[in-house]
């Protein structure tokens, strides 16, 4: 019992004095005009220019260095303490497993997991649920095709945060409470962490109420995907996946395409990458 209170207290510690300690270097950073006290997302209107999404990505990038900075100054030193370290001590590893089949469970997580999202967007997009963050209502109303869209999209969606949220909450909090509670309630754990870490699905209205059940059910995915294979490939495949802008349209042809690769595998994948879907990934989820 006094390891599991020690793990609990240690994650709850980094947690908050994590999120401190990045309070404490932005302030530091910003007086010495290093970074900008405006926030990024403050530049994100329906009709941002190009420059204005360029500044707003280099500080989104800035802002998230410092953060996850603040964490890992703290975990990497716990770890050492503990005797741990490594890229493979956060999952930074394929674990003794092939490339397909870490491929393999990253889409298949990503396709099961994105069916509550998917079908959240459905219904929104024939009847809206609510008001979304402003930032976020212009992230998806402004013009898609430029680069610099993309380029911001990448390090607040697809490309960055995937990593740097997988390495924090799989990487590390998840792995860290398995270690005394078990893979059970480390991700359930995570997961609801994970949730209320989202401050921009915080609103009281039934969009913002389905998102935080659609996260939440992402979280459950990749916390046991990550749990089966004690790699992050997976959940980073699958997070990235689910984090690329899409209409609803191609939401619903990429569900489909992964059903198509996922359930009949012989279509274009190994019977050995089909039979370890079968008997471990999908029973888990």
């Amino acid at each position: 019992m006094t390891r599991r209170v020690a793990a609990l207290l240690e994650v709850l510690g980094v947690y908050l004095a994590g999120a401190l300690l990045n309070d404490k270097i932005v302030e530091v950073l910003t007086r010495s005009h290093l970074i900008s006290p405006q926030s990024p997302f403050a530049l994100l209107t329906i009709h941002a220019t190009n420059s204005e999404l360029l500044v707003a990505s280099r500080q989104l990038l800035l802002g998230l260095t410092c953060i996850y900075f603040s964490f890992f100054v703290l975990i990497v030193p716990l770890d050492w303490w503990r005797g741990r370290s490594g890229a493979a001590t956060y999952g930074l590893t394929r674990a003794g497993r092939s490339g397909k089949e870490l491929i393999l469970a990253g889409l298949a997580t990503a396709a099961l997991a994105e069916c509550p999202v998917l079908i959240h967007s459905l219904v929104d997009a024939i009847h809206p649920l609510g008001a979304m963050a402003p930032w976020r209502q212009a992230f998806f109303d402004m013009s898609w095709r430029r680069w610099q869209f993309w380029l911001f999209a990448g390090i607040l969606s697809y490309a960055v945060i995937p990593v740097l949220e997988e390495l924090l909450f799989r990487g590390y909090y998840q792995r860290r409470l398995a270690e005394d509670w078990g893979d059970g309630p480390a991700i359930f754990a995570v997961a609801c962490l994970f949730t209320l870490s989202h401050k921009q699905y915080l609103i009281a209205n039934l969009y913002n109420e389905t998102m935080i059940i659609s996260l939440f059910c992402l979280a459950l995915g990749l916390g046991v995907v990550f749990a089966w294979t004690r790699s992050l490939v997976p959940s980073m495949i699958a997070h990235a996946i689910i984090n690329v802008p899409m209409i609803p349209v191609w939401q619903g042809v990429l569900l489909a395409a992964f059903a198509v690769v996922i359930f009949f595998p012989g279509a274009g994948a190994s019977e050995r990458s089909g039979k370890f879907l079968a008997d471990s990934i999908l029973p888990l989820l």
